[in-house]
């Protein structure tokens, strides 16, 4: 009898998890936009109702009013922060020929005396290994020009298609609160006489409390650590200040990298250069990173999500395997997902 009740937990708990892989997999890239409009409405909700129903505004300008600002102010940032990456990115696209140059300079340094030993050591011409390592270097160069050459446009298509892809998704968005703001009250009257409301906010319930948590931790990191790793780079008179905060950022999100991947070699590349100033910022920012990430995980996500670390890595290492880079947020959601599914079918 134990072994039947085993088994057949075994079986529901595989049927759940099949049903979340293939919800996260093929329905929720098209539920997603909605999504982010209802949580964006939600978040937006109280404040439109206190301007109605305490500052006595007419509902049109209380409501309207609420989210033009917030569109108005979401675009303001994010069209300031893109601009100032865009500026860098096309500075440092400038600059690569004089960074390549810089860099066959300082490898031809190095490579020469090496070359050399080996020469000397396997009895060899002077230069024939100097020859050979150009040689492939070269042919290095000439694939990588070819494989662009034959790739550029299949690259530019899909940049164009992806940027539609962004264009769409913002547009339902915006659309989609703006509905909203009329809809809100009858869909939330309509999902309380369901006969479903009880077991889909068990549900929402727990992933809000669980999967929203993370979320929330995880952007609150992004933006903390992207903005200690940009002033970082400011203070050393980096020109690419903003583009290497954000880029260190994200990376720090990945479980095994971290921005001392970035942070701690360059540090160590200015403090041999007798940069010690420059050396100490960057060392300061890579023990302000961390200590960002130790103390709000272990405040926030302990407390709740209440999994374990290695629960929590595992789930982001399989979400990834799944899922591609958006794993990193979807593994964990999934077995929070699954969780509250398993609960909700316990007897």
């Amino acid at each position: 009898m134990h072994t039947t009740s085993l088994f057949r937990h075994f079986m529901i708990t595989v049927g759940i998890s099949v049903a979340v892989y293939l919800f996260m997999t093929f329905l929720l890239p098209y539920l997603f936009p909605f999504l982010i409009a209802y949580i964006l409405m939600r978040m937006l909700w109280p404040v439109m109702e206190y301007l109605h129903n305490v500052c006595k505004f007419p509902r049109f300008f209380s409501h309207y009013g609420t989210l033009i600002l917030f569109f108005g102010g979401i675009s303001a940032f994010f069209g300031a922060v893109i601009y100032k990456l865009y500026t860098q990115i096309r500075l440092l696209l400038t600059n690569v020929p004089a960074y390549q140059q810089t860099a066959v300079s300082f490898f031809e340094r190095r490579c020469a005396s090496f070359c050399r030993c080996i020469d000397h050591h396997f009895n060899l011409h002077f230069g024939t290994a100097k020859t050979f390592l150009y040689e492939q270097m070269a042919l290095i160069g000439k694939n990588t020009t070819k494989f662009m050459n034959n790739n550029i446009w299949k690259y530019l298509y899909y940049m164009l298609s992806q940027s539609f892809h962004i264009f769409a998704f913002l547009i339902i968005v915006c659309v989609s609160m703006i509905i909203l703001v009329r809809e809100m009250k009858p869909l939330h009257d309509i999902f309380r006489k369901s006969r479903y409301f009880t077991p889909v906010h068990f549900v929402l319930t727990n992933v809000k409390e669980s999967g929203l948590t993370y979320l929330k931790t995880e952007g609150i990191i992004l933006l903390l650590n992207g903005i200690v790793c940009s002033l970082a780079f400011f203070l050393i008179h980096n020109p690419y200040f903003l583009l290497l905060g954000v880029a260190i950022a994200v990376l720090d999100a990945f479980p095994v990298l971290g921005s001392g991947m970035f942070l701690l070699p360059w540090g160590f590349f200015l403090f041999l250069s007798k940069e010690y100033l420059n050396a100490s910022i960057l060392f300061t920012a890579y023990i302000i990173t961390l200590l960002i990430r130790e103390i709000l995980e272990a405040r926030l996500l302990g407390d709740g999500m209440h999994l374990n670390a290695f629960v929590m890595l595992a789930a982001i290492f399989i979400g990834i395997e799944l899922f591609g880079i958006g794993g990193i947020l979807l593994g964990p959601l999934s077995l929070v997902l699954i969780r509250s599914l398993l609960q909700l079918a316990s007897p």
